[in-house]
């Protein structure tokens, strides 16, 4: 049986993407945490490798919550059905604001972004686009939290 080498940087690529997936999936709030262990990583471009399989990997796990705002429409209750029909005319007439507050969430998880991509589901913001901007925003977040190691060193040093 073959064994498997701890120091492998494929493990350690695939482990952060495995981590990406469960923190994304799950609303815990501890992405941010893994983000600054990636930046300890050693040598950089390892890390810089483990951070981009981690932010795919976390953007790929709010697709779960984007079909779940899409599925809305088969809510039956009379106030969830008039809500998502106030949201989408909302959406419609201010196309912009969507994919505004959904960079705004992923770059600040403010509001969650778990929440942000429920709400674009619900308002049909285009997939594609909405993975984009989710990539833009969770890498510049993920990114300065794992340069944060580094400065901490140059600031110290």
């Amino acid at each position: 049986m073959p064994s498997i080498d701890p120091h492998s940087p494929i493990l350690a690529v695939l482990t952060a993407f495995a981590m990406g997936f469960a923190l994304g999936i799950l609303p815990l709030g501890l992405a941010e945490v893994a983000a600054v262990a990636i930046g300890v990583v050693e040598p950089p471009g390892l890390a810089l490798a483990m951070l981009a399989a981690f932010t795919l990997a976390h953007v790929a796990a709010k697709l779960p919550w984007y079909a779940l705002g899409v599925r809305a429409e088969r809510l039956r209750h009379p106030r969830a059905h008039a809500f998502t029909e106030r949201a989408r005319a909302l959406a419609a007439l201010y196309p912009s604001f969507g994919f505004g507050l959904l960079f705004a969430s992923a770059l600040t998880s403010m509001p969650p972004f778990h929440l942000a991509a429920i709400a674009s589901g619900l308002v049909r913001l285009p997939l594609v686009r909405v993975v984009l901007i989710c990539l833009a925003g969770r890498t510049m977040r993920f990114g300065a939290l794992a340069a944060l190691p580094a400065l901490i060193r140059v600031w110290i040093a």
